[in-house]
């Protein structure tokens, strides 16, 4: 129980800097859209996801590799080969990150990007420097979370996230253009990095040059390089080709639209799952260094309910929230976008497992069956994005992007099995499954009788109230997750204890603990 405490400390941290991060960054992406209009947010759309592409080629491996590796060594009680590792990783992605940022610097003067209308070599200056702080910005957090500190993260994102939220409100107001909105995105970059480097210094163990043995070496290695080819293959995959494919047949517009869903379901996302995403990584790393995979197989199913009762929620709530919250946020502008946001919300949600299942590979040195299904993954979302993009638009991105996903989940779970046993509990998905359709449908009637702006919240009501008690009707948490929450309610004062009890009462006595 006191790993478990631990954990949740550090998912504490990551969770409430996440929520603060997500409400600032999901208000400045209305008012940009607002401000710019569906045609120009679509090209700062494309430049952001640019930004982005780049940052991912320029860390590939090395943010996994260095949070697996240094919690490892943590957890083999050797803090000296931590620092060595760091230092090593360290060096390595200050020169990827530079041979990156040279080839799109060649590239980008060479084909001259349309989007960008004739400030090309304004925005490319601009999107350099944000990739360069962005992706250092990234090492620095990989490396604190393998030593268990997400303090520099959390204070990074709230505080960068302040600055930037007001930068972007005065861009709004004096009425400022794309290439000035693309200026304060690498002002923000910039100041993300500056925090965290300050934060770094005072909660982390610093870098310290040095030997690590061989067999580490090897199997670093190892790791790096079927990491890179992963994570280089996934940068072309889920989103990457929809948004080429979108830019060159159906234009920017469609291009923010497609935007808008990914940031609304990345959003979702975040506010339900960030924590444990932030945090499973490391703590799994440890609990493999020491005691096996036996142990991280159990840490796996673990995580794996939490994960699926956070996707039904996000799935269920989605289909009930996001008609009239576009609305609001967006104006009716963006109406066309409607569709896209649910069905990625639904299937982001559903497909939430995937987390887990891709952090326990990583873990016990599976990334090879994760470079197979990154190569099968890859190939369907490009034969799908070719066969469906042109004559579709919105509608065949957001099949394509459906089908890459659950192409890349079936190929997981097949992995999975032939791994280990008994890691996704899915017997007792199902229950909770069923649960959620029905507390959608619940919170589907009340907001059709509601016409108004806000009958989504009363809809949204009824859904928390018919899904949490059902989860413990249908026998959802075993014991271990109920004492868990007894001491996070016990945290929480008065009404968490009376949750927490009013839970217990619902769940059947007579369920057993996990194994």
């Amino acid at each position: 129980m006191n790993r478990r405490i631990a954990v949740l400390r550090s998912v504490g941290i990551v969770t409430v800097s996440t929520y603060v991060e997500y409400a600032l960054g999901l208000l400045m992406s209305v008012w940009i859209a607002r401000a710019l209009g569906p045609s120009d947010f679509g090209r700062y759309a494309f430049t952001v996801w640019l930004c982005g592409w780049l940052i991912v080629c320029s860390n590939h491996a090395l943010t996994t590799s260095s949070t697996k590796f240094i919690a490892e060594a943590d957890g083999m009680g050797q803090p000296s080969l931590a620092a060595h590792l760091a230092a090593r990783f360290s060096r390595l992605q200050t020169w990827s990150s530079a041979a990156v940022l040279a080839l799109f610097l060649i590239g980008a003067l060479i084909v001259r990007p349309s989007e960008w209308n004739g400030d090309v070599l304004a925005i490319v200056g601009l999107v350099a420097i944000a990739v360069v702080a962005k992706a250092n910005y990234a090492m620095l957090v990989a490396i604190g979370k393998g030593q268990e500190r997400f303090e520099p993260e959390a204070v990074a994102t709230v505080a960068g996230g302040i600055v930037g939220m007001l930068f972007v409100l005065a861009a709004m107001l004096l009425h400022l253009d794309l290439t000035a909105f693309v200026a304060l995105f690498a002002v923000a970059c910039l100041m993300l990095n500056l925090i965290n480097r300050l934060m770094y210094r005072r909660c982390c163990r610093p870098f310290a040059p040095g030997d690590v043995p061989e067999a580490m070496m090897t199997r670093v290695n190892r790791h790096l390089r079927l990491t890179a080819a992963l994570v280089l293959m996934g940068s072309f995959r889920v989103g990457t080709i929809e948004v080429f494919l979108l830019t060159t047949f159906t234009g920017s517009v469609a291009v923010g639209y497609f935007a808008i869903a990914g940031t609304l379901t990345r959003g979702a996302v975040q506010l339900f799952s960030v924590g444990l995403t932030s945090t499973l990584l490391p703590y799994m790393a440890k609990t493999f260094g020491e005691s096996g995979a036996a142990r991280a197989a159990r840490f796996l199913s673990e995580a794996t309910r939490f994960y699926w009762a956070m996707g039904v929620a996000i799935a269920g709530l989605g289909l009930v929230t996001t008609p009239e919250i576009v609305r609001l946020m967006y104006g009716e502008r963006y109406v066309a976008a409607i569709p896209a946001i649910e069905a990625t919300l639904v299937l982001g949600g559903l497909l939430l497992i995937g987390n887990g299942i891709a952090a326990f590979q990583t873990v016990v040195d599976r990334q090879d069956d994760r470079i197979r299904i990154a190569v099968v993954a890859l190939a369907a979302n490009a034969m799908l994005g070719i066969a469906l993009i042109p004559p579709f638009g919105l509608a065949g991105a957001v099949l394509t992007y459906a089908g890459a996903r659950v192409v890349e989940m079936a190929l997981a779970v097949h992995y999975l099995r032939k791994a280990t046993h008994g890691g996704l509990p899915l017997a007792s998905m199902a229950r909770l499954f069923a649960v959620g359709a029905a507390a959608t449908l619940a919170a589907w009637a009340v907001t059709d009788t509601l016409p108004s702006r806000w009958g989504f919240l009363p809809g949204a009501l009824v859904f928390m109230l018919v899904y949490v008690p059902g989860s413990a009707l249908v026998r959802y948490w075993t014991r271990d997750d109920l004492q868990l929450m007894e001491g996070i309610g016990r945290r929480l004062g008065p009404p968490g204890r009376f949750f927490v009890r009013a839970l217990a009462s619902v769940q059947p006595a007579a369920v057993k603990a996990s194994p």
